[in-house]
């Protein structure tokens, strides 16, 4: 929150609500990442599947 007053008062930005499918995407990206980066640790690799459930 203070970085969108930050962000509104020193550049003149507006708020713009980006929803939650935008937030959620980002959390997905974030989480894959992180689990990408635990199994490179451990010498093994993510494999994308077609399965989508």
């Amino acid at each position: 929150m203070a970085r969108l007053i930050y962000a509104m008062l020193t550049h003149g930005q507006e708020y713009t609500d980006r929803g939650q499918d935008c937030f959620e995407e980002r959390y997905r990206r974030r989480v894959l990442h992180n689990l990408a980066q635990k199994a490179k640790a451990m010498g093994m690799q993510l494999v994308p599947s077609d399965n989508t459930a």
